[in-house]
């Protein structure tokens, strides 16, 4: 019995590890990342108008982070302030006033964050 459950939990743990990464095996990079900001961040972290001055639209913009300093910490997902801001850790919770992100799209954003912040692969 627990030889069929490991058989059958082994393809799945290669899915969602393929899945987080893009599927090829390599991290994410900017690409995976950047339509994530583009859906949910971008309204308000762009161009002139960013909220503290926090750009999400570009990746050097994203990477020198707002007038508070850095937002993305490479290789430091969990205390980059972007990921505690995505939690709910740190106040106010983003995206501001909307709902929260899902799970495996902040889970993504780890995993490049993480990888070293890649713009690509």
């Amino acid at each position: 019995m627990k030889r069929m459950f490991v058989l059958l939990l082994c393809p799945l743990l290669v899915l969602s590890t393929q899945a987080a990464g893009g599927g090829d095996g390599d991290p994410p990079d900017w690409s995976d990342v950047r339509g994530i900001f583009v859906e949910r961040c971008v309204m308000c972290h762009s161009a002139q108008g960013a909220a503290l001055g926090l750009r999400l639209d570009a990746y050097d913009a994203a990477l020198a982070g707002s007038t508070n300093g850095a937002v993305l910490l490479r290789g430091d997902a969990e205390r980059s302030e972007l990921i505690r801001r995505l939690r709910g850790e740190s106040l106010p919770r983003m995206p501001f006033l909307s709902y929260p992100l899902p799970q495996d799209q902040i889970e993504l954003i780890m995993h490049w964050i993480d990888a070293g912040l890649p713009e690509n692969n």
